[in-house]
């Protein structure tokens, strides 16, 4: 696994310049519809919420280093301001030097846990429910439980003899059921022959974004293990699907013995073979919200990858802005492939997209802050004019829904109308439509 010490390199690349701070900073010319969205803004959930230095990443990159130099020692206090993070990666996309600023935050995470200090008392939990042979979860879960949601498909339970598995994940498993309803619906509808295995555990996504490495290998190998036979991996989570695609390779030491994609991206792939077509008209102003996860964490992963063994930085650079661009793109071409659906894009999208607030485990550990950010977001989504915010992942269907419904509870509070701020959006999941189109 990396440490921060095997960090140290590239930490040591960051001139605290602050263009992490911010989305299109490379872009201070950047016009949006109006004056609230035009420019360079502000982009760190953390940062904004808290207001001080140390909660952006400019300042945490710093942190890291006093920390490896031993001008900064382990404490409760560092590790609460080094989790206040979403790890939405909107600073990676921004940095000119290409530090992989998310990979140093969850390594002094990881560093100050090491060093003897408790992981705060929300983390601690988590971990110690995904550590349980009886839960394997986060959420408490019963073990017998986790397939509870299909009951209308259980012949795909632990089917035999097929190379192609659903990756449910906690959240869809035991909070979001009907997003994994949906998924295998589509799977179905479409004649994939697949499986759900009754003992998949979780991920480890939010154990190794706290900082508990000991947990997330754990589950790491028994996942490894599980699905080695397979072909392909297919996944509704974001979350986990990123955790397989990057982060198991990574902290593993090892490629992946099978493909992995996510549900968005494999309908995709048979919308660009046309091996189906959608037809039934979705009537409805739609603005998209770009998940982290499966978005620009795999659009930047995408880009490294290709300048990882480059020989020409300049001819690849190109290269991998592009397919990471094109990364980008998927879920909007398979909007535009609905009848119907008028994409009206928010001013901060794709690789600049603001996060839902839900990661890194921050929802579980700082709700304020979580919250926080789903407005801020809903906000920007109400100003393109749209009626429904459309995503596709069960953290941010689950952060959306919670923004709004503060936002109505405020609404009966004070008498204002709050359609401007959001009050009045509907959350859709992606995967949910295409269930009810196909």
């Amino acid at each position: 696994m990396t440490s921060l010490e095997e960090l140290r390199k590239i930490n040591a690349r960051c001139i605290h310049c602050r263009a992490c701070q911010y989305a299109y900073s490379g872009e201070p010319d950047k016009e949006g519809e109006d004056e609230e969205y035009t420019g360079m803004l502000q982009g760190c959930p953390a940062g904004l919420y808290f207001g001080w230095e140390g909660y952006f990443n400019s300042g945490k990159q710093w942190m890291a280093r006093a920390f490896l130099n031993g001008e900064l020692p382990a404490s409760k206090e560092l590790l609460e301001v080094a989790e206040a993070c979403t790890t939405c990666g909107m600073c990676e996309t921004q940095c000119p030097n290409y530090i992989d600023t998310v990979h140093v935050t969850e390594a002094l995470r990881a560093a100050v846990i090491e060093a003897g200090v408790e992981p705060l008392d929300k983390h601690k939990i988590f971990g110690e429910r995904v550590d349980d042979d009886k839960l394997r979860n986060p959420y408490k879960g019963a073990r017998e439980d986790r397939i509870k949601w299909l009951e209308e498909y259980k012949d795909v339970i632990d089917k035999p003899n097929t190379k192609i598995a659903y990756y449910v994940g906690c959240t869809a498993a035991y909070k979001e059921q009907q997003i994994a309803d949906h998924t295998a619906s589509i799977l179905k509808k479409l004649g994939i022959d697949f499986t759900v295995l009754s003992d998949e555990v979780c991920c480890g996504s939010p154990i190794l974004r706290t900082g508990q490495r000991d947990v997330f290998r754990k589950v790491m190998k028994e996942n490894l293990e599980l699905f080695k036979d397979y072909d392909l991996l297919l996944f509704s989570c974001a979350g986990c699907y990123k955790t397989f695609r990057n982060d198991y390779p990574e902290h593993s030491g090892e490629p992946l013995p099978f493909k992995v994609r996510h549900a968005v991206e494999f309908v995709y792939d048979l919308l660009e073979e046309g091996k189906i077509k959608i037809e039934k008209p979705y009537n409805k102003k739609v603005t998209w919200h770009d998940p982290c996860h499966s978005i620009r964490h795999i659009g930047i992963a995408i880009e490294k990858e290709i300048l990882k063994n480059s020989k020409n930085w300049l001819l690849d650079s190109r290269n991998a802005e592009k397919a990471k661009n094109a990364h980008y793109e998927l879920p909007r071409v398979v909007l535009n492939g609905i009848p119907g659906l008028e994409l009206r894009e928010m001013y901060r999208i794709k690789g600049d997209s603001f996060c839902c607030g839900a990661g890194g485990g921050v929802k579980g550990q700082f709700p304020d802050m979580a919250l926080f950010a789903s407005k801020e977001r809903l906000k920007e989504a109400a100003a393109t004019g749209a009626e429904v915010i459309m995503t596709s992942c069960p953290f941010c269907v689950t952060n959306f829904n919670d923004g709004i419904k503060s936002l109505k509870e405020e609404e009966k509070e004070t008498g204002k109308d709050l359609t401007n701020q959001g009050s009045k959006l509907v959350v859709v999941e992606l995967l949910e439509l295409l269930d009810e189109l196909l």
